[in-house]
């Protein structure tokens, strides 16, 4: 068993999701013993999570919305303006280490989901591989490289690299550099409810 309790350590301030996940939970009637059984991961861990003491990784947070019954677009703000201004980009804690997200896309979208996503060096998504339900996923990067670990295979992506991909195969991403960050958008089709 293990999780990923490294602290963000991004320098922009992440959005609060514990309480929402804590909401949920409670509203499912599960203790956090429940959840831990049922996540694999730690009672403490995910007490810390809801109280946004730590950030978990793309998979622990994949998994803990998925024993929660919730999408993980529900934990990001909502806006019903189809404009999303480059200044009010609505920050989202979509998991990670060194992993800063805003949300592209308006978050009540239900066909489409895009994430601009600053990535500290050597920040990743979590050492472990994780899936996502939805249809397909499409990355470019914009400045530095990404690296994609699809199951057995990691592709380096360099600047105006994209790749797409079936999101439900296991996979992660990380910086591969020590000192250059790399910004790119991650854009996902979600299945239907």
């Amino acid at each position: 068993m293990t999780d990923d309790q490294t602290p963000k350590t991004s320098s922009r301030q992440s959005p609060r999701i514990g309480h929402l996940l804590r909401e949920r939970r409670r509203q499912l009637d599960l203790t956090l013993d429940a959840v831990a059984e049922a996540t694999t991961l730690t009672k403490s861990f995910l007490s810390d999570i809801e109280r946004d003491k730590t950030s978990p990784s793309v998979a622990s947070l994949v998994k803990l919305c998925e024993v929660l019954g919730m999408p993980v677009g529900d934990l990001f703000n909502s806006s019903q303006s189809a404009v999303v201004r480059a200044g009010e980009r609505p920050p989202i804690r979509f998991g990670g280490t060194g992993v800063s997200d805003h949300l592209l896309t308006p978050s009540g979208n239900t066909r489409l989901q895009a994430i601009w996503s600053e990535i500290e060096p050597n920040g990743t998504g979590g050492e472990q591989l994780y899936a996502l339900r939805s249809e397909e996923e499409f990355i470019i990067v914009l400045s530095g490289e990404l690296a994609i670990r699809l199951e057995e295979e990691t592709f380096i992506l360099g600047v105006g690299d994209s790749m797409t991909f079936d999101p439900r195969r296991l996979h992660t991403f990380y910086n591969p550099s020590a000192s250059v960050p790399t910004k790119a958008i991650f854009v996902m089709t979600p299945r239907p409810r």
